[in-house]
């Protein structure tokens, strides 16, 4: 039962760690992740916090666990939009901000 609930904390603390080393990444903001303090080291550590808490989620409730826990799949789904439209969306707002001044 301990184990279980240990698990259950690592892949929750995997999938909340990701989106903040992302955006430093993205944003070229030097923050401290396990691979230096690097924006490029920080997007890395995004993507493997998401791999380790979507491997050890299998693991733990297997494929068929994705119908039944919907609010995995639903934070899952805010990182991948994330990763594939961060980018995009940084640099379009960041313009638009220095257009104002």
């Amino acid at each position: 039962m301990m184990l279980s609930q240990l698990i259950d904390f690592i892949i929750g603390f995997g999938l909340a760690n990701t989106l903040p080393h992302f955006v430093f990444g993205i944003t070229n903001t030097r923050f401290l992740g396990l691979f230096g303090f690097s924006p490029k080291g920080n997007i890395l550590y995004a993507y493997f916090c998401a791999i380790i808490s979507f491997v050890l989620f299998i693991y733990q409730y297997g494929f068929e666990g994705l119908t039944s826990n919907f609010m995995y799949v639903g934070g899952f789904f805010i990182l991948i939009c994330y990763f594939v439209l961060g980018k995009f969306l940084y640099q379009l707002f960041h313009e638009k901000q220095f257009e104002k001044k």
